[in-house]
């Protein structure tokens, strides 16, 4: 049997800061619903989302697994 795991999309994110450290911009990107924060080094909001998806689906995150997350905070 193969298992489809889908990948975190952009609804599932939000930037929840911008600041400049050392000369580089850096965004600081929250999964919605959750306690995950990824900090990734970019040049525009775009470019920050899709590292954050890369470096999400790098670690396994998937909706699935974002999923059972918010249902654990929820309780």
């Amino acid at each position: 049997m193969v298992s489809i795991v889908s990948t975190v999309d952009v609804e599932d994110l939000v930037i929840i800061e911008k600041y400049v450290f050392l000369g580089q911009q850096r965004y600081r990107v929250q999964v919605k619903g959750t306690n995950i924060v990824f900090n990734v080094v970019a040049s525009s909001d775009e470019e920050a989302i899709e590292k954050t998806i890369k470096l999400a689906s790098k670690t396994g995150l998937s909706r699935e697994v974002i999923e059972l997350i918010r249902e654990r905070l929820r309780q």
